[in-house]
């Protein structure tokens, strides 16, 4: 792990660029490997049209029971759990009532291909034509994503949306602004980058929406096989043991980033080295993917 301590956090000691290995890599066992493998080749295969079918009525219709059968039974995260800061469980009107809606603008972290889907299911628009995600590249100019080209970005960062100049014509889309800018592996809060002063979200009602997912290999710090990581996806046979999407929800009186990296630290996700951003998780990718040691976390 020496050779990567240049992207590893002095003050937390934590690599948020590190991967998780998927179960079959972490499997030391031949047998076991293979006899894994089967299972989830054959479970790969009986789910595989459900989820184009289910995907594709979904993509037409906005039938939200859809995106969450898809989400929670053939990916296997068996508890969505959405809370709100201040807000009893028990009080379900409440939190409901504080799920990200119209005219809001929810700051949160970047963590995998499937954030666009979590959005989907937890907003209060059933049209996902309504969800806007913005993303900022490393200079401050802001991108603008639907949940499926979001997708595409996560695991290639130099896919880039629609550019936009201000943020004024959004007060009708829930939107969500990943200041981030790329993904982590969801130990840590990557630095905000700095937007352009044209991005003032004045008007809209800001928020902060704290994201964690188990298992950790869901989330893609670096890129990896569409294909791989969709056979992970639905061959999730760890549905057993507490899987989960967790979210919480914060209000602020105005956008000011600083004060909203607050809510990320009171869930475990600490502000790291600003020089660990954009930029230097692309000089990662590249070292990682040219040393042949042992990449474990």
């Amino acid at each position: 792990m020496e050779k990567f301590s240049s992207w590893r956090d002095k003050g937390t000691g934590i690599s948020p660029f590190m991967p998780v290995p998927f179960p079959l890599e972490q499997e030391k066992s031949t047998v076991k490997k293979w006899l894994q493998l089967t299972v989830k080749t054959l479970v790969f295969l009986v789910k595989l049209p459900f989820l184009i079918l289910f995907t594709l009525i979904y993509y037409l219709t906005s039938f939200k029971p859809l995106a969450q059968f898809v989400l929670l039974i053939l990916f296997g995260f068996n508890n969505l759990d959405f809370s709100v800061e201040n807000v009893k469980k028990s009080n379900t009107i409440a939190i409901n009532k504080n799920k990200p809606g119209a005219n809001e603008v929810i700051v949160v972290n970047y963590v995998s291909p499937l954030d666009g889907l979590i959005y989907a299911v937890i907003s209060k628009t059933w049209n996902w034509r309504n969800i806007k995600i913005l993303i900022p590249v490393q200079s401050g100019e802001l991108y603008e994503y639907s949940i499926w080209s979001l997708i595409l970005h996560a695991f290639d960062n130099t896919h880039l949306g629609t550019p936009i100049g201000d943020s004024d014509h959004y007060k009708s889309k829930v939107v969500f602004l990943l200041l981030e800018g790329t993904t982590s592996n969801n130990k840590a809060l990557l630095p905000f980058v700095k937007l352009k002063p044209s991005y003032t979200f004045k008007g809209f009602t800001v928020k902060s929406l704290v994201v964690k997912i188990k298992p950790a290999y869901f989330t893609l710090p670096i890129p990896t096989s569409k294909i791989g990581y969709l056979f992970e996806l639905l061959t999730n046979l760890d549905q057993l043991k507490n899987n989960y999407i967790r979210l919480k929800s914060y209000q602020f009186d105005s956008f000011a980033p600083e004060t909203i990296k607050s809510s990320f630290e009171m869930n475990s996700l600490n502000a790291i080295n600003q020089n660990l951003n954009i930029a230097e998780k692309e000089n990662f990718i590249a070292y990682y993917n040219n040393h042949d040691i042992k990449k474990t976390l």
